[in-house]
This record gives C-alpha cells, sequence and structure tokens, in this order.
C-alpha cells in the first residue's frame, strides 16, 4: 500500500520565514514610508485642530448669544435710541460672524428705520441680502421697500417689493400688491399701478373694496393714457 505522504502546510511556522515574507511585501512601500508617516501626521493634526476650532466656535455662539441678550433691551423700537444702535453696531463688531450678530444687524436695521435714518438702515437690511438666510429675505425686502419710500425712491421701493408678492399668498399677498400699486402711483407710474390694481379686483376682493379699487383702477388707466 502506498504511503501517504502528508501536504505541506500553507502557514508559515518559522518566525523568520514570516519576517522575510512582511520585507517582500512592505518593500514596494518602503521608499514612501517616511511620506505616508508624514501624511499620517499632517492629517491628525488636521483632524485635532479641527476638532478644537469647531469647540471653540460653538463656545463663541454661545457667549455671542448670552451677549445679545444683554443688548436687546436695549433695542426697544417703541422708544428707539441712537445709543442703542451704537451698541448693537459694537456687538456686531465683537462678535462678527456669529449667529448672533446677524440678529443683532437686523434689529439695528429696524431700530434705524424708526429713527428715521432711512438711507442707515437701507444700507444695514441691504446688507443681510447676501443668500446666507433665504428665510429672511420677504421680511428684509418689505423692510427695505420701506426705507426707499422713506428716503422718498417710490420706484426703487416698489421694485424691491415686486418679488416678495411671488413668494407670499393670502390677505398678505393682498395687502402687498395694494402697497405696489400705491408705490407706483407715488411714483408717477400709473401704468405699473393699474397692473396691480386690476390683479386686485381679478381676485375675489372684500365686496365693500371693489368701488374703491375699480376706482383707482380708472384713474390709473386714464393715467397712463396721457
Amino acid at each position: 500500500m502506498a504511503k501517504i505522504t502528508p501536504r505541506r502546510k500553507l502557514a508559515l511556522d518559522n518566525p523568520e520565514e514570516m519576517l522575510t515574507l512582511a520585507q517582500r511585501l512592505l518593500a514596494p512601500v518602503k521608499p514612501y514610508a517616511k511620506w505616508l508617516v508624514l501624511a499620517g501626521v499632517v492629517i491628525a493634526v488636521g483632524l485635532g485642530a479641527w476638532g478644537v476650532n469647531a469647540k471653540l466656535e460653538e463656545r463663541r455662539e454661545e457667549k455671542a448669544a448670552t451677549a445679545l441678550t444683554l443688548v436687546t433691551p436695549k433695542a426697544d423700537l417703541k422708544a428707539p435710541d441712537a445709543a442703542a444702535a451704537e451698541a448693537l453696531m459694537k456687538f456686531v463688531n465683537e462678535y462678527a460672524g456669529a449667529r448672533a450678530a446677524r440678529e443683532a444687524r437686523l434689529m439695528r436695521a429696524n431700530l434705524l428705520y424708526k429713527l428715521d435714518q432711512y438711507g442707515e438702515a437701507a444700507k444695514a437690511y441691504e446688507s443681510l441680502l447676501d443668500g446666507r438666510d433665504p428665510g429672511w429675505e420677504i421680511l428684509v425686502n418689505e423692510s427695505l421697500s420701506y426705507c426707499y419710500a422713506g428716503m422718498g425712491n417710490f420706484k426703487k421701493a416698489a421694485e424691491v417689493l415686486k418679488p416678495v408678492v411671488e413668494q407670499i399668498s393670502g390677505p398678505l399677498k393682498s395687502e402687498v400688491m395694494r402697497r405696489l400699486a400705491m408705490l407706483y402711483e407715488q411714483a408717477k407710474e400709473p401704468k405699473e399701478a393699474a397692473v396691480y390694481w386690476r390683479q386686485l379686483l381679478d381676485q375675489p376682493p372684500d365686496a365693500a373694496l371693489v368701488p374703491y379699487l375699480q376706482e383707482k383702477l380708472a384713474a390709473a388707466e386714464a393715467g397712463s393714457q396721457k
């Protein structure tokens, strides 16, 4: 009967043989070893720095939010005060980039409008139209239109208000359309005013307002033919 010879083990039992195999496997990357180590160190340091910065930014946001609560009572729109506007500007400069600073910029713009400083208020509102807060655009554009109207630039006030009509609905939309029509009237643009008086009539208006709207539309159409 033939003697059965055991199959050679695939595993390497000799430690020296295993070491030699490992060296052969690592040989292709050996020239790049120091660069790989360096890359690993850079990544580790970068991740560590990112974590530290994120934590510092979080603490700064918390500090800014707390500080804003101390400034807010001074910005009373019922009793506007120039000193409060200055305090808000100081806060904005101190916490530039923080979310609370952005809220302070809006508060300052509102305060400047209440102080009848329409030019400065307009600049403050315009600085907020940077795309960072799309949800603010309706409020800011509407506020900006009041500033331009206060400055006597009724056409510009109407133009900045026009996009708002497309973004709202219901009773508020009717109110904004009425404002647009009146702004165009004040801007001596009866043809544009007629567009919005007509739209207000085309949608189901309050029955009591129909005669008023019809009168306004007739006047605007007559004015546009001159």
